[in-house]
């Protein structure tokens, strides 16, 4: 079976463009992730790089440190409180892309049940999302620590096998991340739209995989394109944004005005909002096109 994977993008798009209770949904994802190719602004601030050292959130965070330097109860009590604040944006991811997923399939299917339709579905089937997600997250952990070892042990030794060993571990850390993602999204699916078990869904994924490789490699290709297609457009809306937050931020740093520091953080709040916004149209457009692909090859 071949795919025209073209066809499914616009179809993907299309369903996004016309079915605007997606948009908040998609909001959701671009904040929390939940996708194996998605970005979260959590990590992806909308605010330079230049910027950071005078915005909000990094002030916050300097005088954090600051304060709990040489305080093992305050760093113990900050790292619990870290991973639950994590664990909270997983699950909202997880959330969201269930309800994503459902939705659009409901859409395919010529069905649609709006927004609480797709929150019915994010209910339903979450939890084992969720669980999918992490289970996600360990494998890339485990296979990233060979190369954590390496560069640890040996990183500083020489040029030659540093580089050589570096090339090999990137190659085939990549690998395994690209597989992993393309079996996780399929996972997804099976999941939420079939109401399989976690381990069924991954050894259905593998199966559709072994049968399909061709098509998904080249569905995870276009999701790719997309994904990037999503950070320029983020990276227009920094350089847009960019000139008169870093007038904001310095004003606030410089006079220290109650005022000039709430108008920042109202300024970012804002940028950030602007971004998630137009990442998430490209995050929804993503997990529709991966739900389409997967229609298509069942």
């Amino acid at each position: 079976m071949t795919t025209d994977h073209f066809e499914t993008l616009k179809r993907a798009w299309f369903h996004v463009r016309t079915n605007r209770f997606l948009w908040p949904i998609a909001f959701v994802i671009a904040l929390a992730g939940g996708g194996a190719q998605g970005f979260s602004l959590w990590v992806q601030s909308p605010i330079p790089r230049g910027l950071t050292g005078v915005s909000p959130i990094h002030r916050i965070g300097t005088q954090i440190t600051t304060f709990a330097h040489g305080n093992l109860a305050f760093w113990s009590l900050f790292i619990v409180l870290g991973v639950l604040v994590g664990l909270l944006v997983v699950a909202a991811g997880a959330f969201a892309q269930v309800a994503a997923i459902g939705a659009v399939a409901e859409i395919e299917r010529g069905c649609p049940s709006g927004l609480r339709g797709a929150i019915q579905w994010g209910k339903n089937y979450f939890l084992k999302l969720f669980v999918l997600v992490l289970g996600y997250l360990v494998v890339l952990a485990v296979f990233a620590v060979p190369s954590y070892l390496f560069w640890w042990s040996v990183g500083k030794k020489g040029f030659i096998m540093p580089c050589l060993g570096a090339l090999v571990l990137g190659v085939g850390f990549a690998v395994v991340s690209i597989f992993a993602s393309i079996v996780f999204e399929l996972s997804a699916r099976y999941l939420v739209l079939e109401v399989r078990g976690i381990i069924d869904s991954v050894q259905m994924a593998l199966i559709l995989f072994k049968d399909f490789w061709r098509d998904v490699v080249v569905a995870w290709l276009y999701v790719l394109v997309v994904t990037i297609m999503g950070t320029i457009s983020m990276a227009i809306i920094i350089a847009i944004l960019g000139t008169p937050l870093s007038w904001i931020f310095n004003a606030a740093d410089k006079h220290h005005n109650a005022f000039l520091i709430a108008l920042s953080m109202v300024a970012f709040v804002i940028a950030w909002a602007v971004a998630a916004a137009a990442a998430g149209i490209f995050s929804i457009t993503a997990s529709s096109y991966w739900t389409l692909t997967f229609i298509d090859l069942k």
